[in-house]
């Protein structure tokens, strides 16, 4: 009878958030200079197979459907964008029970308007991925006892539509914060935070904010560097880092060493890839960092990563 309960109580919800989740979204600016920017960004585009497939795919969703509401069309929706169906309540039961889950993040984790975000059933002030956000930001928290506050730089590798650094701005961050992404995503990125937080003549983006395209040569040293001169910093790959080619992985995985602090989360696999293999031996290559490294209580088969760089390591780098 309790479970008919609790099943009876989660359909009543999906039904009021599909009713709530039935609003006429704002008007949003620079739609022109987006398309333009992702025509651009198609051409330079230095990926291929799915993520190629699916940058192509945005361009055209964007195209045909508009972009007030771009967070529900099709190609967004099933990857940076998910309902996550089925752990939107776990994940919020968690955050709940934790006590590095304060009221400043409670009321960061409101949800903007703008692209027309998906209303979460079970705390209809945000969206089920926002609410994601918060829980991976509090297993930091909790792993690291990171004072964000504190924090000099974010490096946010492969950072869906931007909704990460809005949590993190909710919760006052000012400081240097990068983006590293493939061109289109960057695109896509710069229209919704430019819509979100409109600053100075134009509405350009929050002034601490900058991009670092994937592709670049030039990427991974310009992070290594940052990460040298910005401390304490964070490195944050959710479901990216996992989800790149061997190859370029290699080319990354070498400028984590500069950074305090890293939260990666990943599935089992990827295509032919062992993830946690994968994982494993990135962890034992920074044995400079004290890891916590185990699976997502609340959706299983995908895994986090977390690591602090340890004391004496750190008095050795300054």
């Amino acid at each position: 009878m309790a479970s008919l309960t609790v099943e009876s109580s989660t359909a009543l919800r999906r039904m009021a958030a599909k009713l709530l989740g039935e609003y006429a979204p704002p008007r949003l600016q620079h739609t022109r200079e987006l398309l333009t920017e992702l025509e651009s960004a198609l051409e330079r585009q230095a990926v291929t197979g799915e993520w190629a497939g699916l940058a192509a795919d945005i361009c055209r969703a964007l195209k045909a459907g508009g972009a007030d509401g771009f967070l529900r069309l099709p190609p967004i929706a099933k990857t940076v964008h998910p309902r996550i169906r089925g752990r939107s309540r776990d994940y919020l039961r968690y955050l709940l029970a934790s006590r590095r889950f304060s009221a400043e993040l409670q009321r960061a984790l409101t949800e903007s308007p703008v692209g027309r975000p998906l209303v979460n059933p079970h705390y209809p002030l945000s969206s089920p991925l926002l609410v994601q956000h918060g829980y991976h930001l509090v297993r930091l928290l909790e792993a690291t006892d990171l004072d964000a506050a504190a924090l000099r730089l974010v490096v946010d590798f492969g950072a869906g539509y931007g909704s990460f650094f809005r949590l993190l701005r909710n919760l006052g961050y000012r400081e240097r914060y990068l983006i590293w992404d493939l061109p289109v995503m960057c695109a896509l990125q710069r229209f919704y935070l430019r819509n979100v937080f409109p600053t100075g003549p134009g509405g350009q983006p929050p002034g601490n904010l900058e991009w670092v395209v994937s592709g670049d040569a030039a990427a991974a040293a310009t992070i290594a560097r940052h990460s040298t001169e910005h401390q304490p910093s964070l490195f944050i790959a959710t479901w990216s880092l996992s989800e790149t080619p061997l190859a370029v992985r290699e080319r990354i995985t070498p400028a984590l060493a500069g950074f305090t602090h890293i939260l990666c989360a990943y599935q089992r696999a990827f295509g032919e890839h062992d993830n946690v293999q994968y994982f494993r031996a990135l962890e034992k290559s920074l044995p400079g960092f004290d890891w916590q490294h185990a699976e997502c209580p609340v959706y299983r088969g995908n895994f986090y990563l977390i690591g602090r760089r340890a004391a004496s390591t750190s008095a050795v780098a300054r």
